[in-house]
């Protein structure tokens, strides 16, 4: 992948990526436990 650190891209992809996936599986995740 190319870097995308510090650019517009990497603050969509972050927002997008922690908005979805990782809430997503933090949620799955702690409620498995």
């Amino acid at each position: 992948m190319k870097s995308v650190k510090g650019t517009e891209t990497e603050k969509n992809l972050l927002k997008s990526f922690s908005g979805e996936s990782q809430a997503r599986n933090r949620y799955t995740y702690f409620s498995s436990v």
